[in-house]
């Protein structure tokens, strides 16, 4: 004849069950890491002046074409762009996430002086 389990049998039984579920969970990626952003800065010396020189610096245009205007823009001022927006609807571009870049000038990868624009076309998502 067997016994009845005990109240304290059960409850192991219980704490094992959950954790044999918790580690059957986390082997099949329910802890996945999230993406992550790298940025990199890369400095230049220049040849030191006399005085009567000027230094222009020069970037390459990056390509926003397809992004979305908040993170196109964001790019463009990163790289020393300043940004004009055509087509933005009759109030302008009000949410800039719904919004994308359909065109853009000068292309990607011009050099342009820190400061120049870069005129982009905008397209409602």
């Amino acid at each position: 004849m067997s016994r009845p389990a005990s109240w304290t049998a059960v409850a192991l039984g219980v704490a094992a069950g959950f954790l044999v579920g918790v580690l059957f969970v986390i082997a099949i990626g329910g802890d996945a890491d999230p993406p992550r952003t790298r940025t990199v800065t890369v400095l230049s010396r220049a040849p030191p002046l006399s005085g009567d020189e000027t230094v222009v610096t020069k970037t390459a245009v990056p390509d926003v074409v397809g992004e979305r205007l908040d993170t196109a823009r964001d790019r463009l001022e990163r790289a020393g762009f300043d940004v004009d927006e055509d087509d933005g609807g009759m109030f302008g571009s009000i949410v800039d996430s719904n919004w994308e870049v359909v065109e853009q000038d000068p292309p990607p990868g011009t050099l342009l002086e820190r400061g120049s624009s870069v005129r982009i076309s905008l397209d409602r998502r």
